[in-house]
């Protein structure tokens, strides 16, 4: 598999929406120990992503889904320097066996082009201390403590969306 052949696209349907949460499951539940209360919330419904609060990505090889993330719009404002209005990035997740191959910088390539096209002028996330690595080569800088979230060292750090 290629990671050239990567394909990313905002879900729309059910099934879709279904094969994203067992990604996340897999990865975040089963691999991390994520209680599943806390992982699948409200955000997590068709109802939720035509309202339009939120919008979730997958990325394909073929037939393979190799990972997701989804953009929280809720609470968000266009055109705003206040970096707590800009909209969250979150669940980004990548299959095991496609970790370290560039799968992640796609898909938060297409969440940067989503919130950029939405005239955001920034995106903010939670990120696992174990990759803030990957944020900062991305161009996220650091925000205050670090602090646990369901027993994981996190970090919010935000990007400004340049032109």
């Amino acid at each position: 598999m290629k990671t050239s052949e990567c394909i990313t696209k905002v879900i729309s349907s059910s099934s879709e929406l279904e094969d994203v949460l067992n990604l996340r499951k897999e990865v975040f539940v089963s691999e991390q120990g994520v209680p599943l209360s806390e992982e699948i919330d409200s955000l997590d419904t068709l109802e939720a992503i035509d309202s339009g609060r939120v919008i979730h990505v997958m990325a394909t090889i073929g037939p393979l889904l190799v990972g997701a993330a989804r953009l929280i719009l809720e609470g968000s404002k266009t055109n705003s320097d206040n970096i707590l209005e800009f909209p969250h990035i979150g669940r980004v997740a990548v299959i095991k066996s496609m970790r370290r191959k560039g799968i992640g910088e796609i898909i938060m390539t297409k969440l940067h082009f989503i919130a950029k096209n939405k005239h955001f002028r920034g995106v903010t996330l939670s990120a696992q201390v174990q990759v803030e690595y990957f944020y900062t080569q991305l161009g996220y800088i650091k925000r205050g403590p670090v602090y646990d979230d369901v027993g994981i060292p996190h970090q919010d750090m935000d990007k400004i969306l340049k032109g």
